[in-house]
């Protein structure tokens, strides 16, 4: 299928975005992102030529981020990704300029203790939503008219499964990346390419005689992503599967079904179970199954702000707090100073601010 026609089909089909809706594109300038950005511009120009009975109608404000951590590349992406938009932002109707944001991700990364490639990615996300924001207030819409739009793609959907395999996950880590998710700030962020392979998008590139920038450092086996990509998938293509990437996007979809059928039946009992603000009855949880019982303790920890870094070990811990013999006073500290602590036949869930100390 046309690559044009596959991502229009992945939208309708998945209810990516609609029409009218404002679209803020993450645009590097690698093939990825420019495979996704001109075929965006096709459907654009069917939709006038056809007057909308063929296409969507939507406006793209793309957004290029210089992360510093290639001295000199990073500068040529950047003029290339200006002098592309720059183009159509003249030429074509509803394409609007390029908003760059230059960070030094290397020295954010050492600010923040963490990895440099972590920094990027915050770094990444909120300069996305800055610019969500000033196009929601620009165009007087609401956070639902305006979607972020990242360029991921199918094989990039299988090597965050065996990443995610390898280091050890849990049932709802198989659903890999979700083709739309809420950020933080309540905007969602789309992945229309995740039903199109990597070979697909070079197919079209050539197709369309565009000329994207190349990022040489994903050509070296240095970190595991890139050992993934470059040495274990064509392992496991050539000895094993040769469709495994399609195979693993497939379980990720199925999985990520799962998941979302199992996080609505958790919704559920959760509210069932709560007594009062960060208070769940604790004879409610013990009718539950371990499953969903795990799941409800995930919802209170998310509903205080604990939505990362809590792991089976810390979910164990609460479980013990719930069969604990004292009925008061038995605790489990969790990462970033979250805490869980039993009050007679109740668990309370503190936040850090939240003053309360077993």
């Amino acid at each position: 299928m046309e690559l044009k026609k596959k991502i229009l089909t992945t939208i309708k089909e998945k209810d990516l975005f609609r029409d009218g809706d404002h679209l803020v594109l993450g645009f590097s300038g690698g093939p990825d992102s420019l495979a996704l950005f001109y075929s965006l511009l096709e459907i654009l120009r069917d939709n006038r030529k056809t007057s909308g009975r063929f296409g969507l109608n939507f406006t793209l404000h793309p957004v290029h981020i210089n992360h510093k951590m290639r001295p000199g590349a990073a500068e040529e992406d950047q003029a290339y990704c200006e002098e592309f938009c720059r183009k159509l932002a003249e030429e074509e109707e509803g394409v609007y300029p390029l908003r760059v944001f230059t960070v030094d991700c290397v020295a954010l990364a050492k600010e923040l203790k963490v990895t440099s490639e972590e920094a990027g990615r915050m770094v990444r996300y909120r300069s996305f939503r800055t610019v969500a924001e000033e196009v929601r207030d620009t165009f007087s819409c609401t956070k639902e008219q305006v979607k972020i739009l990242v360029a991921q793609n199918m094989n990039d959907q299988a090597e965050t499964l065996l990443f995610r395999l390898l280091r050890g996950t849990g049932p709802d880590g198989l659903a890999g990346i979700a083709p739309v998710r809420d950020d933080e700030s309540g905007f969602s962020v789309v992945r229309p390419l995740l039903d199109v392979s990597r070979r697909e998008i070079e197919a079209y590139i050539d197709e369309k005689k565009l000329e994207p920038r190349r990022d040489l450092t994903n050509e070296e086996a240095v970190y595991t992503r890139n050992k993934i990509r470059l040495e274990l998938i064509p392992f496991l293509e050539e000895n094993f599967n040769p469709n495994v990437t399609e195979t693993l996007a497939r379980l990720a979809e199925l999985a990520g079904e799962d998941k979302e059928f199992l996080h609505r039946m958790a919704r559920e009992a959760y509210e069932d179970a709560k007594t009062g603000e960060g208070r769940l009855d604790i004879l409610k949880l013990r009718d539950m199954m371990p499953a969903l019982r795990s799941r409800v303790y995930m919802a209170a920890l998310s509903d205080k702000g604990l939505t990362e870094d809590v792991t089976r070990k810390h979910l164990a811990a609460i479980d013990r707090v719930k069969d604990a013999v004292k009925h008061g006073g038995a605790y489990t500290q969790l990462p970033g100073g979250f805490r869980v602590m039993r009050d007679k036949h109740e668990l309370v869930f503190f936040a850090p601010e939240e003053t309360k100390t077993p």
